[in-house]
């Protein structure tokens, strides 16, 4: 089965909502890519931290969005921030 390696930013209830549903990704019996968090970003420690020390797969860890997105062991990135932050993200 194919994966997507995931980069999440902002490391909050969303974010956390979002690793859930990947985690019981395995459920679902079609050919669908599988979801595997890699990389975490947020400005907390302690929120990175929750993702660290639950989730195996995730081998990267910063307080700088643009560190995870030059990454080249992520595919896709999931937003995760306040409504109010998506534009820094973004541009």
């Amino acid at each position: 089965m194919k994966t997507v390696r995931f980069g999440i930013i902002g490391c909050g209830l969303m974010a956390r909502e979002f690793a859930g549903a990947a985690a019981r990704w395995t459920q679902f019996k079609d050919d669908i890519p599988r979801p595997v968090i890699t990389a975490v970003c947020s400005r907390s420690e302690k929120s990175r931290a929750w993702f660290t020390e639950r989730v195996p797969s995730v081998v990267f860890s910063t307080p700088d969005y643009r560190e995870l997105l030059a990454r080249d062991d992520v595919d896709a990135v999931y937003v995760a921030v306040p409504h109010d932050l998506h534009e820094e993200v973004y541009t």
